[in-house]
């Protein structure tokens, strides 16, 4: 067996924060599809399971629990995944509870997969207790009744409850279960996964050259600066200036991989190419397809004046294979994906290591169509020229206060003025706050610094004629994006 845990996605918020929570704790753990099979699970020859449910009081739907439960796999089921559990069990469950609320949990102290716990209050947002057959007995319980159960004689446990964002026994419960129940150690760290990074560049690029597209943010820059480690200047880097990048953005790549960090770094002006494609296009998916198609071409256009290259390594990350499964490699060569197996807040650790500067690790997160999904109309020069300056001047803004240390994203964008008889655009300012691991909601920004931004953004902007703040909430912020 290989030491590690499965986390079967039944939640995609849910699963992902427990991953997370494990491998900070250096307990290395995958995902897999809430329709794994135990055929998938047994591929990975994982110690144990996790049924990563949400939190609604509703049982999940988990479609071969009773053949992963047939694996005699150690099994921890967790919120909505304790609840199908149950009832695979031949369990009853109670009535949901009307109000989230606070709850007195008492843990049973015998248990392995209460050490170091202490019982006490939890915030549970649907409570649903749980009437246990013959084959479970009670681990965990309230006043109200059980919520947690143990199957007799198997290491096969559930909690209808999800670990609290900042409640050390949440996350203690998941150690105890990799530890004590599963047998795994703590081997997952940052060096660890260089070293089998660095080899694997090696081993594929062995005599040949290697390509790396950087486009400025933390997922390619950790890419590059991984394949120079391992090859030096047999890796190429290819920067390309789609025309529709953020003020100063290409200068600032340039001069930190190139300058700062030594690479071999090539920058290709691209925006006679993209401009015009996308002239008259108003739809944010088919500028998002062109620009996309656009970096390919020249992506495999500068391949054929580098005849050395037999490799690409790309930026992909640990959340774009879970989102994308079904990838495909977009050209004909040997493709390295070094950061694959890491999430987002794992690859800026591994860029500190790197001695990244700030600028870079914390960059926002920017779509793959740059500004041009920023403006809500057809794009020209005219419009990204605009953009570019007001956004410019309101980042500049938010940083000088400290704001930024709060914001997830801060941004302008662009749109054609609505109102009849008016000449000029509107600029709409954007800044959210993460909740709930994938909901964002705007940021009350101090209204003298909105005040400042309109006034700066209409002075230097005379073809502005409104400055407006979106206070809409979104639950889809980290779609599209791909730094």
């Amino acid at each position: 067996m290989r030491d590690l845990v499965v986390l079967i996605e039944l939640d995609g918020k849910a699963c992902r924060s427990m991953a997370r929570k494990l491998r900070a704790e250096h307990i290395y753990c995958r995902i897999l599809p809430a329709h794994a099979t135990a055929e998938d699970v047994q591929a990975q020859e994982a110690r144990g399971i996790i049924l990563a449910g949400a939190d609604r009081g509703e049982a999940a739907c988990v479609p071969y629990l009773d053949s992963l439960l047939a694996t005699g796999l150690p099994m921890l089921a967790m919120g909505d995944g304790a609840l199908s559990l149950a009832q695979q069990l031949g369990c009853t469950l109670g009535e949901k509870a009307t109000e989230p609320g606070l709850f007195q949990v008492r843990f049973e102290s015998a248990e392995a997969l209460f050490a170091d716990t202490t019982s006490g209050e939890r915030y549970i947002p649907a409570c649903r207790t749980i009437t246990l057959s013959a084959a479970c007995h009670p681990i965990a319980q309230t006043d109200e009744g059980i919520l947690g159960f143990r199957a007799a004689g198997k290491s096969v446990y559930g909690l209808a409850f999800l670990p609290e964002t900042n409640d050390p026994d949440g996350t203690q419960l998941l150690i105890n279960f990799c530890q004590n129940v599963c047998g795994c150690t703590l081997w997952w760290n940052r060096q660890l996964f260089m070293e089998r990074a660095l080899e694997e560049i090696r081993s594929v690029c062995q005599d040949g050259e290697a390509l790396c597209a950087i486009s400025g943010g933390i997922d390619s820059g950790v890419c590059a600066l991984l394949g120079n480690r391992a090859i030096g200047h047999k890796l190429h880097c290819l920067l390309i200036d789609t025309g529709l990048l953020r003020k100063g953005e290409s200068e600032e790549v340039l001069s930190t991989y190139r300058d700062a960090l030594g690479l071999n770094v090539h920058c290709v002006d691209a925006s006679a190419a993209i401009l015009p494609a996308l002239a008259g296009v108003v739809d944010a998916q088919e500028k998002a397809r062109i620009v996309h198609e656009q970096i390919l071409q020249i992506i495999r256009r500068e391949l054929q004046n580098m005849p050395g290259v037999t490799t690409v390594l790309q930026g992909t990350n640990y959340t774009d294979t879970l989102d994308n499964p079904h990838h495909v490699p977009a050209y004909e060569l040997n493709l390295v994906e070094p950061v694959r197996e890491l999430f987002k807040d794992e690859i800026r650790q591994v860029g500190e290591e790197f001695f990244l500067p700030e600028s870079i690790i914390r960059r926002q997160p920017f779509p793959g169509s740059g500004l041009a999904s920023r403006i809500f109309s057809d794009v020209t020069e005219e419009k990204l020229s605009i953009l570019r300056e007001a956004d410019a001047i309101f980042c500049r803004e938010v940083e000088a206060t400290g704001q930024n240390k709060r914001l997830f994203q801060y941004y302008a964008t662009l749109a054609d003025a609505p109102i009849p008889g008016s000449n000029g655009y509107v600029i709409i300012l954007r800044a959210v706050q993460v909740i709930d691991g994938n909901v964002a909601i705007a940021s009350r920004l101090p209204y003298d610094l909105l005040e400042r931004v309109t006034e700066d953004i209409m002075t230097a902007l005379p073809s502005v004629c409104r400055v407006l703040y979106d206070f809409t909430p979104s639950q889809s912020y980290a779609r599209n994006t791909v730094r």
